[in-house]
């Protein structure tokens, strides 16, 4: 991974089938509440914010209220300074290497309120300038946070304490099952968007059901229920596709 910033793309609809703001969002049965995100690595402890909803600015500001009506929210995380270089050429050599974009997703299904984290493990490894380029600032949303100077962010700046997976792990509260496979995706009825109930089976009879996947985590299983979800990955001009999985959340970066 590399280039000038991190882009990471959520679907929060559910395929579709969850309304998005600027409509009302709260739904009894199927809702998703937020997503906080970090940037982590296991062999040097470190954890950096990408998103953690305390400002009103991207990548802080709370991700469901950003490009409204939008049923894919995006993340330009600017990659922070002590990330800077080219393989192991670098201004902090110790601060390259594998990181995970660490998902946290507050959410609730079948009427009950769940917490899951799905690590995706990258590899900071390809240039990233020292300094971010112009033309970026024409991405919507623009790429952040920068320094007050316009420059990357120093990373103490960004750091929070570190959680040893076994922690993790107690702070999870996951689904029984895997949303898109074995929960159906059920939301009250309404007349505001968002579709109501999951899809009808092939032949017109019935009812089906479905959602995407939830939680997992790169170093095995996080909590007994959690499962993989669909991500895509853009960094720069390249494109990488992985599989994640979080409710009805489709990840790109």
């Amino acid at each position: 991974m590399g280039g000038d910033f991190l882009h990471i793309a959520l679907d929060v609809s559910g395929d579709g089938k969850l309304a998005v703001p600027p409509k009302n969002i709260a739904d009894p049965l199927t809702q998703v509440f937020n997503f906080t995100l970090f940037l982590t690595n296991t062999a040097i402890r470190k954890n950096y914010t990408i998103s953690n909803i305390t400002t009103t600015t991207p990548p802080l500001a709370n991700i469901m209220n950003q490009e409204p009506s939008q049923t894919v929210k995006h993340i330009n995380f600017e990659w922070p300074a002590c990330l800077v270089g080219d393989s192991n050429n670098a201004v902090d050599p110790t601060a390259r290497g594998d990181y995970n974009i660490s998902i946290h997703q507050n959410f609730r299904i079948a009427g009950q309120d769940h917490y899951s984290i799905f690590n995706l493990p990258i590899s900071v490894t390809n240039s990233i300038p020292q300094f971010p380029g112009a033309k970026q600032l024409l991405t919507i949303p623009a790429p952040g946070p920068l320094s007050a100077t316009g420059g990357r962010m120093d990373c103490a700046s960004l750091e929070n304490p570190w959680m040893d997976f076994a922690a993790l792990v107690r702070s999870v509260s996951n689904p029984p099952a895997q949303p898109i496979q074995q929960i159906p995706v059920e939301t009250a009825p309404r007349n505001d968007g968002g579709q109501v109930g999951g899809p009808g089976s092939a032949n017109g009879g019935g009812r089906g059901g479905g959602s995407q996947p939830t939680g997992g985590a790169s170093q095995g299983q996080v909590g007994a229920g959690a499962a993989s979800s669909g991500m895509e990955v853009r960094v720069g001009h390249m494109v990488f596709v992985s599989v994640i999985s979080v409710l009805g959340v489709m990840v790109s970066w």
